[in-house]
């Protein structure tokens, strides 16, 4: 785990790196793992599941994990297991408060899908999220090292995990047609704690 003094070094990093993304949703007081830079898209067409496609020019949701506040969260947590299904638990609780930020943004109707890019994307599918795999750019290639990296300061066991599972850590695009996210969450409340293991809800 993280020392005081790493997670000190980071908490300012984390400041800088909020003055330079300039989020258009983050839940700094509350408990969302997610921030959301809405953006027209530019590249490659993505296509999604519904047959429709994201092409360049169209308006989407950029999703950034909050990594300080998921260390937070898996602070003490040492099992992968437990700590993949913290990690969806949180994912799903967050969701509906996304719903509520697109209906409430001034594009929110052009919109057509929230994406992420992570290396976090095993037992996304069944949240209702598509995984594609990203094109093979310096830039991605930038941007898998970068996440590895944050691996190895979040993750009890980060530096062996990615010296020995690296290759099993591809960079995927993740994604959600904001329809899909609609109908999945829009009626579900942000409090609802989804018990993924046992596939139940408690209030």
């Amino acid at each position: 785990m993280m020392n005081r003094i790493e997670l000190t070094l980071w908490k300012w990093g984390d400041v800088l790196y909020r003055m330079i993304r300039r989020f258009d949703y983050e839940d700094r007081q509350g408990k969302n793992i997610f921030r959301i830079r809405v953006r027209p898209y530019s590249g490659p067409a993505i296509h999604l599941p519904g047959g429709e496609a994201i092409q360049s020019g169209d308006w989407v949701g950029f999703l950034h994990f909050y990594n300080l506040r998921l260390q937070q969260i898996l602070h003490g947590v040492t099992s992968d297991n437990r700590r993949g299904m913290i990690v969806l638990r949180e994912t799903q609780r967050s969701l509906p408060e996304l719903v509520e930020f697109v209906r409430k943004h001034p594009c929110g109707e052009r919109i057509k899908a929230l994406i992420g890019i992570t290396l976090l994307n095993r037992g996304v599918e069944p949240l209702g999220f598509t995984v594609q795999s990203v094109p093979e750019t310096s830039w991605f290639r930038f941007k898998a090292w970068y996440m590895r990296l944050m691996i190895r300061f979040c993750h009890p066991d980060g530096k062996r995990r990615v010296k020995h599972q690296g290759k099993d850590l591809p960079l995927k695009c993740v994604l959600i047609p904001v329809e899909d996210l609609i109908r999945r969450y829009g009626q579900v409340s942000s409090t609802t704690v989804i018990d993924i293991e046992k596939g139940t809800s408690k209030l």
